[in-house]
């Protein structure tokens, strides 16, 4: 055959198959696909490798010393031990008429009534909730062996599903705060079979009364409500959120009338008008079980058949009807706005993001704390005293009785108790700088109980003088659990120092503005509510002051306390109660309480000195920039380190022990500017590494009060009952465990620090987050979040106490920017002086700041609060973040840095820097040495109480290094790119060099093959 035009063939005579030549775009596609996903590895390294990265270490990480899988599991049923506790001990029996409760054993079957029964609620919305509720009444009931009518549930499951409702930080109160209750009388629901079944079923009937609350929703003051499956919402103009709605009032009437026993049970936290559940005939008996957790309904049956007697006590007052409270005026969405405001923030572009839809700001808000010092039981045992009541006369009762249904600090027993006062000072002795009082607390009834003794105190006041309330609660203790006929003896004490009132504008005219205590009688009650005193001898204790005293220091650090907040002593430029700016604020007076009683809020000019300060500008950045300082020494080589490999050295606890210690100087010096700055400036669940002083590895912080890592649910700890239930069981010892528990599952989980507890004020029942919150009353918020916060840092966590100041509300919707404005005396004595526990009496190191104002100036970067009262007169030496920075404009770091901040809870945020600022150096080297100590407190103290304790199950895990699959990830896709890079490359020249061989023309393969 010839050259030219012949097919080849093969020895055997058959075609040679066709060799195809290699395919060069394709192989060429590939490499540019291998070359983008290696880019795409590329680009994602380098944004993990900053500010996304550790954003998912904090989220995600864990500690590389990990417990075992057991000692986790057996934290966890401790865990669920202790939130059972707090359930029991915090559930409220209000009502028990004909001793309806306990139920008889015979009782095996029951109707459950209430829509609310199908959807449960174990925690409120947002970060103070609950990753999820595993266990509500109806599954409790079932396992305790009671037999509930399916019916029923069946028929409210289809009525409306469980688990639609929208979470509070995406929607409005109109769409969160919808009450689905079909009507007792609408027979497409409860059909005459249902109805006649149900009675058939059992002669005892169960009704759920339910609410839902959470962040960036206040309570609204309307109802709104579906009473047809899938139907509109309707809306009651007439009724508050907090009223029984008429679907709800109908029902207890029909089941009242119906059934032998009549048992409501609230799953609420925050506080209803329940007159109509008073007054409904046939309904027996109230229990109050609050916001459960995740599991801790499950102590409701033992509580409703015996196996536990209740020993709650409420937190906050309940009246028949909430616009009695001066707060109403100001509460929810009775938000003031001002005139002339446009173009300044909020109302300038701003966007509400926490709608299902954003939507810009229309106003900038302000709220009035009009009522002053008379917030919850203060405002309505003082007006009873003042005869404010007087002309009430209704349904419920006249005076008094016709206003308040249960008082501050009530709750029913299955059993009675009976006190005696053992020790007291004399009758009418002088009042010394403590008083003490021993009670003999003995059980007369016929089952086993605990009981609360609380004491109070009424200074002598003058119309005029400094405000005081008639009653204010001194001391509380909590029996143990006593056998019928068994006693104990319980010691309740008071400082002097703590029944001073702040004077803040010499109101008694002696020349002196601060603490003080007026002379005359100082009356003590031991009282079973704070309207009830006990009946024993030496029960009521008058003592008396003969000459007024002042304290112009504070009694645990000896700074001076001064005005700090008023007039010209505004530290921040404006008065926070705006009086001297020329606001027209009228704030509650004892002199007159009907005269100053609170307008509703409305609108009012923005004075200019207010508008002045609506955002940290460059001019007062400058201004605090030139503050004279010294500029510290950066970058220095000392060879200190406070951990190595993850471990405490010596240095670091010596450091722990105190903020004071002069090696602190040394190591600081070692810091580099960008270091702290990359510190303060992303403060989002965590804080950087400091390579430059041994710490190598970021900080893990999560949210939140009622369960360790709630609110991103990445692996959270054991959800609890609410804060206002734990405040309910009036337990110091309780609220101690609580925080010990939680601190050991934030350590097994790798934290450091804990976005909580929280212990703002409930000024106002309709505030949507006093479910994180624990108490109208500040004694019992400071003692009980300050239990909590002890016990995590026994277990080497320091909590972050928020919201520093007056988050006590949402304003409505607008809690962003809120100005909030109130005297001094009700600023310290209400809402300070929790967080004044917390810092002096329970060693905590770390606060959260709040979102809103006081006064002109967002709390976060105000001086008169963070560097002046805070760490000033309380003497704080520890950390304060900022609350989320969704509008950094606002929520500025650089404002709070310079005035007494430390972190900035954003990430991939930065500074206004000025590294030449001797200032603004000297501020991060502050903010740095903050954060770093209550790192360091958290350990030591955590060393300390396993040693003293041999508690080791409470140990923290040595090494506090914390590990995240995502290096590992990049790795293994850096290698796996390469990898395809080059065989990508490989394969596009193979390719290449076979078809330069393949694609030559057979005369040309011949003339190369006669070269050769």
């Amino acid at each position: 055959m010839g050259l030219f035009g012949k097919k080849d063939r093969q020895a055997d005579g058959r075609k040679k198959p066709k060799e195809r030549k290699p395919h060069l775009v394709r192989k060429s596609i590939g490499l540019v696909l291998a070359a983008g996903f290696l880019a795409v590895v590329l680009v994602l390294g380098s944004i993990l490798g900053g500010s996304m990265g550790s954003l998912v270490t904090r989220l995600f990480g864990s500690p590389a010393d990990a417990p075992s899988s057991q000692t986790v599991q057996e934290t966890n049923g401790t865990a669920r031990q202790a939130a059972d506790q707090v359930e029991e001990e915090g559930a409220i029996l209000l009502q028990n008429s004909d001793a309806t409760l306990p139920l008889s054993p015979d009782v095996t079957r029951v109707n459950v009534f209430g829509w609310a029964s199908v959807d449960w609620l174990g925690g409120g919305s947002g970060s103070g909730g609950v990753s999820s509720t595993e266990v509500g009444l109806l599954d409790a009931l079932k396992s305790y062996g009671i037999e509930t009518n399916e019916d029923l549930t069946k028929m409210y499951e289809d009525f409306h599903a469980a688990g639609q409702r929208p979470k509070t930080l995406a929607s409005k109160p109109s769409e969160s705060s919808v009450l689905y209750e079909p009507s007792i009388s609408d027979r497409d629901y409860y059909t005459d079979g249902l109805l006649n079944g149900a009675k058939d079923f059992s002669d005892t009937a169960i009704v759920v009364l339910q609410r839902y609350s959470g962040e960036s929703n206040d309570m609204p003051l309307e109802q709104y409500k579906v009473t047809t499956k899938d139907g509109d919402v309707q809306v009651d103009a007439s009724r508050t959120s907090l009223d029984l709605s008429t679907e709800e009032e109908e029902l207890l009437a029909y089941v009242g009338a119906n059934y032998a026993h009549v048992i409501v049970v609230a799953n609420a936290a925050n506080a209803m008008s329940l007159g109509a559940v008073e007054s409904t005939p046939g309904v027996d008996a109230v229990l109050w079980a609050g916001y459960t957790g995740q599991y801790s309904a499950e102590v409701l049956p033992k509580i409703l058949w015996g196996e536990v007697n209740p020993s709650g006590r409420t937190a906050d007052t309940f009246a028949y009807d909430f616009s009695t409270a001066p707060s109403y005026a100001n509460a929810s969405e009775h938000v003031g706005a001002y005139i002339g405001a446009d173009g300044l923030y909020p109302a300038d572009g701003t966007q509400m993001g926490n709608f299902s839809s954003p939507e810009p700001y229309t106003q900038v808000s302000y709220v009035d704390y009009a009522e002053g010092i008379y917030v919850g039981y203060k405002w309505y045992e003082t007006a009873d005293a003042e005869g404010f009541w007087s002309a009430t006369s209704n349904e419920h009762g006249t005076g008094y009785e016709g206003v308040v249904q249960y008082p501050f600090g009530y709750g029913l027993s299955y059993t009675s108790f009976g006190w005696q006062v053992v020790d007291e000072p004399e009758q009418g002795s002088a009042l010394g700088d403590k008083t003490s009082i021993t009670v003999r607390v003995t059980n007369t009834g016929s089952v086993a109980g605990k009981d609360v003794v609380e004491l109070y105190y009424s200074a002598p006041y003058t119309a005029g003088g400094i405000e005081k309330s008639a009653v204010v609660l001194g001391d509380y203790a909590k029996t143990g659990l006593l056998a019928p006929g068994e006693s104990q003896d319980v010691t309740l004490s008071v400082d002097a120092r703590s029944m001073a009132g702040y004077d803040a504008y010499d109101a008694n005219g002696n020349g002196f503005t601060g603490y003080e205590l007026d002379p005359g009688t100082y009356t003590l009650t031991l009282r079973h509510d704070a309207h009830t005193v006990d009946a024993a001898d030496g029960a009521t204790l008058s003592l008396t002051l003969f000459e007024g005293r002042q304290f112009a220091t504070d009694e645990k650090t000896g700074e001076t306390v001064s005005n700090k907040f008023t007039g010209d002593a505004a530290v921040d430029g404006v008065g926070v109660d705006g009086l001297g700016s020329g606001q027209d604020i009228t704030y509650l007076t004892r002199a007159d309480f009907a005269g100053s009683w609170p307008a509703v809020a409305s609108s009012r000019e923005m004075p200019q000195s207010v508008a002045a300060l609506n955002l940290y500008s460059a001019d007062r950045l400058a201004a605090d920039d030139a503050r004279e300082a010294t500029m510290p020494a950066t970058g220095a080589k000392n060879g200190l380190a406070i951990e190595e490999n993850g471990v405490i050295t010596d240095l670091g606890r010596e450091l722990g022990a105190s903020y004071d210690d002069p090696q602190w100087d040394s190591l600081l010096d070692q810091l580099t500017v960008s270091e702290m700055e990359n510190m303060v400036a992303n403060g989002y669940s965590g804080t950087s590494a400091l390579p430059s002083v041994g710490r190598d590895y970021e900080t893990r912080e999560l949210d939140g009060p009622a369960q360790v890592g709630g609110f991103v649910p990445t692996n959270p700890g054991t959800g609890f009952p609410s804060a206002t239930v734990l405040a309910q069981t009036w337990n110091r010892d309780l609220a101690l465990r609580m925080g010990l528990i939680c601190g050991e599952q934030a350590s097994q989980r790798g934290l450091s620090g804990w976005y909580a507890p929280a212990t703002n004020i409930h000024r106002s029942p309709f505030n949507g987050r006093n479910y994180e919150y624990y108490s109208e009353d500040p004694l019992l918020s400071g003692q009980t979040c300050g239990n909590v916060v002890a016990g995590a840092r026994n277990a080497g966590v320091y909590c972050y106490v928020k919201h520093f100041i007056c988050n006590d509300g949402e304003a409505g919707v607008y809690r962003d920017g809120i100005y909030t404005w109130m005297g001094e005396q009700a600023l310290r004595e209400e809402y300070l002086e929790p967080f004044r526990q917390v810092v002096e009496d329970f060693g905590g190191t770390a606060l959260m700041s709040s979102y809103g104002r006081i006064g002109a100036v967002w709390a976060g970067g105000s001086e008169a609060l963070l560097a002046g009262v805070l760490r000033g007169e309380w003497g704080f030496d520890g950390v304060v973040v900022t609350d989320y920075s969704d509008h950094p404009a606002y929520m500025n770091s650089d404002q709070a840095l310079r005035h007494g901040g430390d972190l900035w809870m954003c990430m991939g945020g930065s500074l206004t820097t000025d590294s030449g600022s001797a200032s603004y150096v000297s501020e991060l080297r502050r903010a740095t040495k903050d954060a770093l100590f209550a790192y360091l407190d958290a350990r030591v103290a955590n060393e300390s109480y396993v040693a003293s304790t041999g508690d080791t199950a409470a140990a923290r895990p040595a090494s506090s290094a914390i590990t995240t699959p995502v290096p590992l990830v990049l790795n293994v896709l850096r290698a796996v790119a390469l990898a395809l890079v080059g065989l990508a490359v490989w394969r596009l020249l193979v390719g290449i060099r076979l078809r330069r061989d393949k694609g030559s023309s057979p005369l040309s393969r011949l003339s190369n093959a006669s070269l050769r």
